[in-house]
């Protein structure tokens, strides 16, 4: 039987990495938290990522709080990923370098475009021949025409990082429950209390939606204090596992339609496809052959793998494309994390530095580029 803490400093909602890594950062700092999530720990997108820790693909350099959050995110990952180890669990972080080929002209052209700036970063960022990538990934296909090797990037398996946070910040004191729902916010006037669950109510100063695409729907419990709407919106994406002996790619390749990613377990991880609008999880026949279509592309030899398992999680998107961080305008004691899209592993250790930051001190200003108030 679940027992909940009458109260505590901070309540989570959400127990995906977002919120996990921001209680681990809290925890650290001797900071009373608890998080709630409604099903079990990285059910969501999380746990059916890709693990790619790669910004310099995924993060616009000029949009320049998104490339900041970046940049300070792989700058964190491989200490973050030794302290977690240290406390009993491997995330599974490893610093492989990223790949990104190219099967055409175009795609050629638009690599080496990038690269112009890329190679600025002093990240040793380059482009490598068809010879030199069918000397590092040998099963990669003759077809290809070259590609952009970014060493310092990498990858993690979300669900076995979101385990180490778990566990690194239970050791520090965290509670963490699973199976409890969040109700209702508890208030008085346009302050929040805490949290009515469906185990009990907890009382908090501060609480922290961090509950992925279904974080807008606390909203709705305050409109009688004036809470604006959340603008999350779910996009599905599937991803599959594959598993063929003798075959593991020594880094993340990507193509232009999808990720291959090996695995410490020695299975092939393929992601993601994109569908708007959509909260199921299902894992559909259409998602399974593209992503098998995508992965031999890159890899011939995959054609003909096992096929193990397939995944699918919900994404949460805002209209811009950028994380809601930061207080709720008008409820005090009421904060948001979410909004990451297909980013939100890549970007979880600077995001949680932020709020947990935050959280301590009620200096907003760092958070004013990612605030709900711009919408």
């Amino acid at each position: 039987m679940t027992v909940l803490e009458k109260s505590s400093d901070v309540v989570i909602i959400g127990g995906g990495v977002t919120g996990c890594s921001i209680a681990y950062q809290l925890a650290k700092q001797q900071v009373r938290v608890v998080v709630l999530e409604r099903t079990r720990f990285a059910a969501g997108a999380s746990g059916a990522t890709a693990g790619v820790i790669s910004p310099l693909w995924h993060v616009d350099p000029e949009v320049e709080p998104m490339w900041r959050l970046g940049m300070r995110s792989l700058e964190l990952f491989p200490s973050l990923a030794s302290e977690l180890s240290e406390a009993g669990v491997d995330p599974e972080f490893r610093q492989t370098g990223v790949f990104k080929l190219a099967f055409t002209d175009e795609e050629a052209d638009e690599l080496r475009r990038n690269l112009v700036w890329q190679s600025e970063l002093g990240f040793g960022v380059a482009w490598l021949d068809q010879a030199e990538v069918l000397q590092r990934e040998p099963e990669v296909s003759t077809a290809v025409l070259g590609g952009i090797f970014s060493p310092k990037e990498g990858y993690v398996r979300g669900q076995r990082l979101v385990d180490s946070l778990v566990q690194a910040a239970s050791r520090l004191g965290a509670q963490f429950h699973q199976g409890v729902e969040a109700l209702n916010l508890r208030t008085e006037g346009k302050r929040v209390t805490g949290v009515v669950t469906s185990w009990g109510n907890i009382d908090a100063p501060q609480v922290v939606l961090a509950a992925g695409p279904w974080s807008g729907l606390p909203a709705r419990w305050l409109r009688q204090q004036g809470a604006p709407e959340i603008p999350v919106r779910p996009v599905k994406g599937e991803r599959i596992l594959l598993r063929k002996p003798g075959f593991l790619p020594r880094s993340p390749v990507r193509n232009s339609e999808a990720y291959v990613v090996p695995r410490m377990d020695g299975d092939v991880l393929v992601a993601a496809t994109r569908v708007e609008g959509r909260f199921d999880e299902v894992v559909t026949a259409g998602g399974v052959s593209h992503l098998i279509a995508a992965a031999a592309l890159s890899f011939p030899g995959l054609s003909d793998a096992e096929f193990v398992s397939g995944r699918a999680g919900v994404r949460p998107a805002t209209p811009d494309l950028m994380p809601i961080l930061g207080p709720a305008p008008d409820v005090e004691g009421l904060s948001i994390a979410a909004g990451h899209d297909a980013v939100g592993i890549m970007l979880s250790p600077a995001t949680a530095e932020l709020m947990a930051q935050y959280l301590l001190d009620g200096n907003a200003a760092p958070l004013e580029p990612f605030s709900l108030s711009r919408f």
